[in-house]
């Protein structure tokens, strides 16, 4: 029989040590696996993230090392480091990406997946970081078009300080908060609504401004940790819970604006009239009230280049206006129905459509339905020049931002902010 080899004190107690240290490096990868699920678990559900909804030759990167993945998620086509600028193309749906010498990956069907492989490390698009992935695919025109995958909490951090602002004063703490959670409920309601688009939201007005990493600031940071899976629900169910900027004295119902709507009875209007006072909580928003005029060409022009998207128009165009003038008022005040008199026709617009017939020359939408009419006529009896004074800025629906702002500074706290502009909600978790 083969003798063993005789340990001594030393060699046993090196054993021990080792074992020790195998156990700790166990249990070590066990924590951390933990950890990695609890916080995917408390930053919530990923979203998908329109951010370029389609563009020739973006350039991609990380800031560290990256992969580019097939569809699978799994299978590496390319590898890269930090600062490695890859241009992507798109050819009949299927995608590619060229390496800084210009030496392409072949082609694939997309989506391709970018990941950073290191922790704390973000993949970017064109220079703008993003948490999470981004999936990249082909579409018509050989556009690529790339789709940043983040869990929820993550992508509020990018939404809330540019939708509330990036200011660093705590009295205002309530109102990105209040924004928090609104933004919240507002991405959540959307998600089982959007499953003919390859992405859930909008990075843009469209949905939700979201601006990835470089948008995050601390005092937002601290709002969507403070609110972590907070929503707003009426009667049990996820509640929409869209908002506006300035108000300008009232909000609406949705009716009121977006006339193909149903009515929710959570979304009424809500006067921001400050108690005991003339003013209002949003007055302080620097777009509270306005003025714009058109000259009769500049009129003519708006209409007969945004008109047709919203009635019927004649094969010889718009025409010249004769008059324009509200007909009906809605019950927080604003535009309900105006109508456009041309020397070849009569037209009717009502709400919302109204802002984005009446744009500027450089394609910028009227601030708000909540507007007057005054016309000038020169001494020919023609419409010389149009002037529209109004409040508010936005669609005036839900929570007013700079309201909120208003009343955070005035000393209420978010669920007070919420209750008040969403009447009858309840603020519950995700998952209650």
């Amino acid at each position: 029989m083969r003798q063993g080899r005789v340990r001594g004190p030393g060699t046993r107690r090196a054993a021990l040590v080792a074992a020790f240290l195998v156990t700790v490096v166990a249990c070590a990868a066990v924590s951390a696996s933990g950890a990695r699920r609890n916080q995917a678990a408390e930053d919530g559900r990923s979203i998908r993230v329109g951010v370029v909804p389609g563009k020739k030759g973006p350039r991609i990167s990380a800031t560290g090392d990256w992969r580019l993945l097939e569809s699978n998620g799994q299978t590496v086509l390319a590898r890269g480091r930090s600062g490695d600028s890859w241009t992507v193309e798109a050819r009949s749906g299927r995608v590619r990406a060229a390496r800084p010498d210009g030496t392409p990956t072949a082609w694939r069907d997309g989506p391709l997946v970018l990941r950073a492989t290191g922790d704390g490390e973000f993949v970017s698009v064109d220079g703008k970081t993003y948490r999470g992935e981004l999936w990249i695919s082909g579409r018509p025109g050989d556009l690529v078009q790339l789709v940043n995958v983040v869990p929820m909490e993550q992508y509020l951090r990018g939404v809330v300080p540019l939708e509330i602002g990036t200011t660093r004063d705590l009295s205002e703490f309530a109102a990105i908060q209040a924004q928090a959670v609104a933004a919240r409920t507002y991405t959540y309601a959307k998600l089982p609504l959007t499953t003919a688009r390859p992405y859930d939201v909008a990075a843009t007005v469209d949905d939700q401004v979201y601006g990835g990493v470089q948008a995050e600031r601390p005092l937002s940071d601290r709002a969507v940790k403070e609110t972590r899976g907070l929503v707003l629900r009426y009667g049990g169910r996820l509640a929409q819970a869209p908002y506006s900027a300035t108000c300008g004295g009232s909000t609406a119902a949705q009716p009121e604006v977006w006339t193909h709507r149903r009515e929710e009875p959570y979304l009424q209007p809500v006067s921001d009239r400050i108690p005991g006072t003339d003013r209002h909580f949003c007055d302080i928003s620097p777009r509270f009230s306005w003025s714009r005029s058109y000259t009769a060409d500049e009129l003519n022009a708006s209409l007969e280049r945004y008109l047709r998207g919203y009635a019927k128009v004649p094969a010889g165009g718009v025409g010249t206006t004769r008059l324009i003038a509200v007909d009906k008022l809605t019950p927080s005040g604003r535009v309900g129905t105006l109508t456009l008199v041309t020397d070849r026709d009569r037209y009717q617009l009502r709400g919302n459509a109204i802002r984005f017939v009446l744009r500027t020359s450089g394609g910028e939408i009227l601030n708000s339905t909540y507007f007057s009419v005054e016309s000038d006529v020169g001494r020919d009896g023609r419409l010389s020049r149009v002037t529209f004074t109004g409040r508010g800025n936005g669609h005036g629906i839900g929570m007013c931002q700079w309201g909120a702002i208003g009343r955070a500074r005035a000393g209420q706290d978010f669920r007070t902010i919420l209750r008040t502009y969403y009447q009858g909600t309840t603020i519950a978790t995700i998952e209650d």
